[in-house]
């Protein structure tokens, strides 16, 4: 009796080769864009606590290294490089530069491997929780 060999073809390693990196990168670059959506929300929402908290009195910043540690505050994978607030008789002007460098190899085909967020802001001194309530409304 003669035996048989079985011809295995190559295909599903072949395929697997290509799309199973494809997919992994997709995978990667939306979680990259969820994590990086968060921190920009985050980075906002802390300006705009700060912001009230010196209209109000409540906080004062000696240096801009406290400011920065405020603005870092619960981010996850960003880290706060600059940032500075000034507050005159009128105005309240906040900015923060926050930067993250991810060298995952398969991220680096669909997207840069290094981000930024850059934000900054200005609220009257007066009554800025009014002005950070209805920002949204006033600006249609």
């Amino acid at each position: 009796m003669k035996q048989r060999k079985k011809m295995l073809r190559g295909s599903y390693t072949l395929e697997a080769v290509f799309i199973v990196p494809i997919i992994l990168g997709l995978i990667f670059a939306m979680i990259y864009v969820i994590f990086y959506l968060h921190d920009k929300a985050v980075v906002y929402g802390n300006m705009q606590q700060a912001v009230v908290h010196i209209a109000t009195g409540r906080k004062t910043y000696n240096s801009n290294e406290e400011w920065q540690q405020d603005i870092q505050e619960n981010l996850w994978i960003f880290q706060v490089v600059s940032g500075e607030v000034n507050k005159d008789k009128l105005y309240i002007k906040s900015e923060a530069v926050a930067e993250c460098s991810l060298n995952i190899p398969v991220i680096g085909y669909f997207i840069d491997s290094k981000q930024e967020i850059r934000a900054e802001d200005k609220y009257l001194a007066i009554h800025p929780e009014f002005i950070v309530r209805t920002k949204g409304i006033l600006n249609g």
